[in-house]
């Protein structure tokens, strides 16, 4: 009898044993997908390459991920949103799920925030980057390049206002519009230079980016030179004689050199030059915020006063609104010849 409760217990203590190394062996597996699953995006990023083969890390590029079976280049779709410093990367056929299976691998160097669900990914960047992509062997890889790295030199241009910050109102005319018309017929003309120049805009319709969006895009691109597009009134709104063109730079940083005022200086002789406006002269600005908050030289351009009939009546028309792109672009090009 104890010779039969001696095998019985054995036998228990030999399945007890069994059965704890073999929960023991899962453990670290099930805790491991426990944790996981509550990383943040980067956290995963570091996670499954951390964890990967060797030869499934050895690429050059910093990003890479297995695309579905069939895809091709029209199957990826890559958004580059500068002002926010979002890449928004869409793949056709990658299901709910399709990110866990096919996880992305790579460094997360300059990445802030990194989402992916649905066939989506979302990376937040720490600085304006370009995107350099391709597709071999089933695989997409990606690499993040400054725009120094791509362009000679680089220009951010604001256009004032927008959306529901209209600025200054008179006869129905919005300012925001006047702006937004130049800021246009100027891209127009940069489109058209041949020179290896990248040029980043606040906005080209109708959206309002906050001032830190503005100020953010000239230092995150650290641009050569940042101009924001403006229209005058005067303080109390009233209709006046009062015309002409000025501009306004940042006093406390009115170094000699390549400075903010010398800047306003060449945008001010430009833009006259081309519109026949009167020049006002410069103005103190360190008191606007995307002014005094710009790491680069930085000139806001009042191209005309729109409490004024016949400036008003001027900034109405395409033809006034294409001589004014004219100067500030000729500012534009002047100022990159003098080394900005």
């Amino acid at each position: 009898m104890q010779e039969k409760i001696l095998k019985i217990s054995t036998i228990i203590l030999t399945l007890t044993t069994v059965a704890a190394i073999i929960v023991l062996y899962q453990f670290p597996q099930m805790s491991g997908k426990k944790q996981r699953a509550q990383m943040s995006g980067v956290e995963k990023l570091d996670y499954d390459t951390a964890n990967a083969a060797e030869e499934e890390t050895a690429f050059p590029q910093q990003l890479r991920l297995e695309l579905p079976k069939g895809a091709n280049q029209e199957s990826v779709k890559i958004e580059n949103d500068y002002v926010k410093q979002l890449i928004t990367i869409t793949v056709d056929g990658a299901k709910k799920d399709y990110f866990d299976k096919h996880p992305l691998l790579g460094k997360s160097n300059h990445i802030d925030e990194l989402y992916m669900e649905n066939g989506v990914i979302d990376i937040t960047m720490d600085a304006v980057y370009e995107v350099q992509s391709t597709i071999k062997d089933g695989f997409l890889y990606l690499d993040f390049k400054t725009p120094q790295e791509v362009y000679d030199k680089v220009v951010v241009i604001d256009a004032g206002h927008g959306g529901k910050a209209p600025g200054a109102i008179k006869q129905g005319v919005e300012e925001k519009d006047l702006n937004l018309g130049i800021l246009l017929k100027l891209k127009g003309l940069l489109d058209q230079n041949d020179q290896n120049i990248g040029v980043y805009y606040t906005r080209t319709e109708d959206k309002n980016p906050t001032f830190e969006q503005r100020a953010q895009l000239a230092n995150k691109t650290n641009a050569d030179l940042f101009i924001s597009i403006h229209n005058n009134s005067t303080a109390d709104g009233v209709m006046s004689e009062y015309n002409g063109t000025e501009v306004m730079y940042d006093e406390l940083k009115a170094e000699e050199g390549l400075s903010s005022k010398h800047l306003a200086e060449i945008c001010l002789e430009e833009t006259t030059a081309a519109l026949g406006s009167k020049n006002n002269g410069l103005t103190a600005g360190n008191s606007i915020y995307i002014i005094r908050s710009s790491q680069v030289p930085v000139a806001l351009v009042e191209v005309g006063f729109m409490t004024n009939q016949e400036e008003l009546d001027k900034l109405r028309s395409d033809e006034y609104q294409q001589q004014a792109a004219q100067g500030i672009y000729n500012g534009i090009l002047r100022a990159l010849q003098e080394g900005y």
